[in-house]
């Protein structure tokens, strides 16, 4: 395919015919949506999910949970309150599956509150888990060219950047120095 160049000059395209354009421009789309839906794959992954599988036994569920709750590490940012109230919809859920070990056999309200200490028990580990999560980042200091890591999780890193905002609020009303 010959195109017009400057002063009748013929400059020759690189692509033998609009064919080869069109599959060219094809397989650059079906990159791009590839790469797209790869990236929705991604973020959705990355979600917190639910404590709670649907279709896996409870009690073992609650023993899993426990058994992270005690481990230091899963929910370290749980504050005790949480940690408590956590712990009490365990305990509430563990009495009613002890008394009712098929599900088919509970009765309607207690299917609705074993439902309702679920969705206690997923909303507030799902986000004890993201503070729990640990990011580390390397550093250099200020004056050194030896890089460092520092590790803190989300809910510390959210902690110094409020506690620096304070300071600043506070020196740009003082006008002074924050101790």
């Amino acid at each position: 395919m010959a195109l017009a160049g400057v002063k009748g000059v013929r400059i020759e395209s690189g692509f033998a015919t609009d064919k080869d354009l069109f599959a060219m421009k094809q397989a650059l789309m079906s990159a791009v949506l590839l790469s797209g839906l790869a990236l929705v794959s991604t973020a959705s992954a990355s979600r917190g999910k639910d404590v709670f599988v649907p279709g896996q036994p409870l009690q073992q569920q609650i023993a899993r949970i426990e058994v992270e709750l005690k481990d230091g590490e899963t929910y370290s940012e749980l504050k005790q309150d949480e940690r408590t109230r956590v712990n009490d919809a365990l305990a509430r859920m563990r009495a009613a599956v002890e008394q009712y070990p098929a599900r088919d056999s509970m009765p309607e309200p207690v299917q609705t509150q074993v439902f309702n200490d679920q969705q206690v028990v997923n909303t507030v580990l799902t986000q004890a888990r993201e503070d729990s999560r640990l990011i580390c980042q390397r550093e250099k200091p200020i004056g050194s060219n030896r890089t460092t890591t520092q590790c803190m999780t989300v809910a510390e890193r959210a902690r110094q950047k409020e506690r620096a905002q304070q300071d600043m609020r506070q020196v740009m009303r003082a006008g002074s120095t924050v101790n």
